[in-house]
């Protein structure tokens, strides 16, 4: 599986993330722990969810570093 890389929008950390990621899955960002969302894949960009838009504290998406 191939890796593509690109960095977290709020602290800037180096984030690689597999190819079948797809626009609309959440993430966590490793350094930060900012929840973060694939806006795109070509190319990628990746956007901050407004903390008011997260479920609740406890629910986590998925990390990646």
């Amino acid at each position: 599986m191939s890796l593509e890389t690109t960095k977290c929008p709020v602290c800037g950390r180096k984030l690689a993330l597999q190819e079948y990621v797809t626009p609309g899955t959440r993430l966590v960002c490793t350094d930060c722990e900012s929840n973060l969302y694939v806006e795109a894949r070509r190319p990628l960009r990746l956007k901050l969810v407004p903390e008011e838009a997260t479920y609740n504290a406890n629910d986590r998406p998925e990390s990646y570093g």
